[in-house]
């Protein structure tokens, strides 16, 4: 598998426009308010990365998340208190999305290496607690306070979120590396583009293409909430 930095705009345009077909999917349909900037920004300023299999032809993109250092620009929300750490040293990483089951374990496990490259000390995620469970797909992180009512998205009916700020500090990090260790990987261009051989399975089947179509012209019923990108 590879995971790479998009650094092309036809890349970056493709991820969010992926990013919006799979939220906006019945199952998991959540967009961003009206008055939340804080999706675009992250797909604007942050480093993008999708996951691609080299074995398949076309070069089709997976899945990918985005990731920025505190010193780059700040958490999405205030809470947890990371200021005893240095800011260029905690990553917060979001706007994961796949179209392939498997791939956002995939895309987890790569990014283990990344924040390695980069010298991360801590990486900060806020999974979705409710109304779906996404938090337990982080082995080794912390969950840190009480759920969040997540100010910046709502469910395409109009429904609260609620978030778990979840924090994996050095020990998770080399945990993962170590695992990713055993199955061998190779880095190149400086930490921009990895190389990971994995024995976890990604699913051949995706998601239906009409069905992102659908997404992709779906429009929120509530005037509260609209399409992340």
């Amino acid at each position: 598998m590879e995971l790479r930095q998009l650094t092309t705009p036809s890349e970056r345009q493709h991820f969010a426009r992926r990013l919006t077909e799979v939220r906006m999917m019945k199952g998991a349909g959540f967009g961003e308010t009206h008055r939340s900037v804080v999706g675009e920004v992250h797909l604007a300023y942050g480093k993008l990365y999708g996951l691609f299999d080299e074995n398949l032809a076309g070069g089709e993109m997976l899945g990918g998340f985005a990731m920025h250092d505190l010193a780059m620009f700040s958490q999405s929300y205030p809470k947890p208190d990371l200021t005893h750490l240095p800011p260029e040293s905690v990553f917060e990483c979001g706007e994961l999305w796949a179209v392939a089951a498997g791939a956002g374990r995939l895309i987890r496990h790569g990014g283990a290496i990344i924040a390695n490259e980069l010298g991360a000390r801590a990486l900060l995620v806020y999974p979705i607690l409710k109304p779906w469970n996404l938090s337990q797909g982080y082995p080794g992180f912390e969950r840190v306070g009480e759920p969040i009512e997540w100010p910046y998205a709502r469910t395409l009916d109009g429904g609260k979120i609620l978030v778990q700020a979840m924090v994996g500090e050095q020990p998770a990090i080399q945990c993962a590396l170590n695992e990713a260790g055993e199955y061998g990987f190779e880095v190149f261009d400086g930490g921009k583009r990895i190389h990971f051989r994995t024995p976890v399975g990604i699913c051949t089947k995706r998601l239906d293409a009409n069905r992102l179509l659908q997404a992709a012209t779906v429009r929120p019923s509530q005037p509260s909430a609209r399409q992340a990108a």
